[in-house]
């Protein structure tokens, strides 16, 4: 007998089956089920950054170096080439793919800092504004691949400044060869390591800022250095501002000319933009030269040379920027803008003051601002040297911001007012008054006498004490020496043979010798209701003897050596010479 199988039920699955109830009841845990899943989507962690595991093969890590390298490199070529078609264009020449392809390659190399000779003649004068973008380019591939790789250090970071370097240093080489029949790289050994230097700071700017400093920077930066590259950031800040309140100045104040020389050498709105772009291209230079004029360095041009001191007059470059320029006539108040270097070099030294401890040694309050001060120096001529350089060995042959001036210029004007902002309460200190080399400060004085009135120890008050009465016992010992005064005793508490007979001497606590009190008669000098016994009125022998007992009394008054016990005296008693009396 033949068995049929079970027909499948009808319907929903098991899984999808409705739930039994009633339906507010439904309703209510269909609510409750979608409230729980909003609340676990609201706790969901945000997201963070991409970040490698550092974990890859050897291939997947090279991969990522290659694209971080080859990206930047490709990316700010084709940046480059349509200013070079721009270029072209505004000159009245024609404009074709393979032509601005060609006009960007020695743009390439002057972003990299790479001097071409044109027709033989050198041009070193390069624009920085392409070397800023390029630093920008590279250092953001260069946090793309450390992230990628994992973020350490010392694992990651040394392959991607080396990779983009090694890079920008091949295809320096590589681009030197390809330029045009008239064009040529003055030195290739010093295109390839220009290139290869620029693209490296670009790299490591960008894996510093990514995975931060190493562990053995921070801990060298922890102390006074820390506060010298915290003074150095506003230093240079407010000198960039500086450079850039002149360059203002100056240019409303030429702006006629400015116009003038823009429509001479342009005359169509076309070539008026192209001539617009490649002023844009010097506004970095324009600041150097102008924070070289701060500075009081100042900047020539040929035979030209113009600061804040003086001018030599000389032609100038029929060019925008350049014509900003005086070299006929400074105005006698110029000589005030050396004031604003000094205004940064004060705001540096309060950064460094601030960011220092409060009980920190004077010479870490000396070194902060004084490495600060190098920095910023150091910072300033090193585009100094980048901005200037040959033009085409014509009349305007060389520009010179002069860097060695604008570095000893810089020390000085931000260094010494960083130096007394941030240490000069604590130098104070150290700075002899009264113009003697044996003279101190108030406040060594005042710390003096603070120490005196302090007794740390018993013994010291003790031996204080004991030297202040010195000097009036050696005067009295002096009196008693000279022969005309030996009725006066250097030792108020010997025996005296003046003593008469009949009279009682009774030898007091306090080491002075009285009268007793049972006596026949008393002292004339006396007062008998003065509670002094020795207050003989300063007449007579005995007067002078009961004034210095009182004098070292009040000497001695308080010391716990000078007290005397069980009638008996610490002190030392000399006897009477009788042969004087004889």
């Amino acid at each position: 007998m033949s068995t049929t199988p079970p027909r499948p039920a009808r319907g929903r699955p098991a899984s999808r089956a409705r739930s039994t109830g009633s339906a507010p009841e439904r309703s209510r845990g269909g609510r409750a089920t979608a409230v729980a899943d909003r609340e676990r989507g609201r706790r969901r962690p945000a997201r963070t950054p991409t970040r490698g595991t550092g974990t890859g093969t050897g291939l997947d890590r090279l991969r990522i170096l290659l694209v971080a390298t080859m990206g930047a490199v490709l990316a700010g070529y084709t940046m480059l080439v349509p200013v070079a078609a721009l270029l072209t264009g505004t000159g009245g020449v024609a404009v074709t793919a393979d032509g601005a392809l060609a006009t960007a390659v020695p743009l390439w190399l002057a972003a990299h800092l790479i001097p071409v000779a044109v027709d033989g003649r050198p041009f070193g004068v390069l624009p920085l504004l392409p070397t800023l973008v390029v630093v920008a380019l590279v250092a953001f591939c260069s946090r793309w691949a450390v992230l990628r790789l994992g973020g350490r250090v010392r694992h990651d970071a040394g392959a991607v400044v080396a990779s983009q370097a090694g890079a920008a240093a091949a295809l320096a080489v590589l681009a030197g060869a390809l330029l045009p029949r008239d064009m040529a790289v003055t030195a290739p050994w010093a295109s390839m390591i220009g290139a290869g230097l620029v693209a490296g700071a670009a790299a490591g700017i960008g894996v510093v800022h990514t995975c931060g400093a190493p562990a053995a920077w921070k801990r060298v930066l922890a102390g006074w250095p820390g506060a010298a590259l915290a003074g150095a950031r506003v230093a240079a800040a407010a000198l960039l501002l500086v450079a850039a309140l002149v360059l203002t100045v100056a240019l409303l104040a030429s702006a006629s000319d400015v116009a003038d020389t823009a429509e001479r050498i342009a005359p169509g709105a076309w070539a008026g933009v192209g001539v617009l772009v490649l002023s844009i291209g010097y506004l970095p230079n324009a600041l150097i030269g102008a924070l070289s004029w701060a500075l009081g360095a100042g900047v020539s041009v040929g035979i030209a040379r113009s600061g804040p001191f003086g001018v030599e007059p000389g032609p100038l470059p029929p060019f925008p920027p350049a014509v900003v320029l005086p070299v006929t006539t400074v105005p006698t108040a110029a000589v005030l803008v050396v004031l604003l270097p000094v205004v940064a070099g004060a705001l540096g030294g309060i950064a460094c003051r601030r960011a220092l401890a409060d009980d920190a040694p004077v010479v870490d309050r000396v070194a902060a601002p004084a490495l600060a001060a190098v920095v910023v120096a150091v910072g300033a001529a090193v585009p100094a040297a980048l901005a200037g350089g040959a033009l085409a060995g014509g009349p305007y042959d060389p520009v010179s911001f002069h860097p060695w001036a604008v570095l000893g210029c810089a020390l000085l004007l931000v260094g010494i007012p960083a130096v007394l902002t941030c240490a000069g309460t604590e130098l104070a200190r150290h700075v002899p008054m009264g113009g003697t080399g044996r003279s101190r400060t108030a406040v060594d004085r005042a710390r003096a006498a603070r120490d005196r009135r302090r007794a740390s120890t018993v013994g010291e008050l003790v031996e204080r004490r004991r030297t202040a009465g010195a000097p009036a016992r050696r005067a009295d010992a002096a009196r008693d020496d000279d022969g005309g005064h030996d009725d006066l005793h250097p030792y108020y508490d010997a025996v005296t043979d003046e003593e008469e007979p009949g009279r009682t001497t009774t030898r007091r606590v306090d080491g002075s010798a009285g009268r007793d009190p049972a006596g026949d008669d008393e002292d004339p000098g006396h007062d008998p209701d003065d509670g002094d016994p020795d207050d003989t009125g300063g007449h007579g022998p005995d007067g002078r003897r009961a004034a210095g007992r009182r004098a070292d009394r009040d000497t001695d008054d308080g010391d716990p050596s000078d007290r005397r016990t069980d009638g008996r005296t610490d002190r030392i008693t000399r006897p009477r010479d009788r042969s004087r009396d004889d």
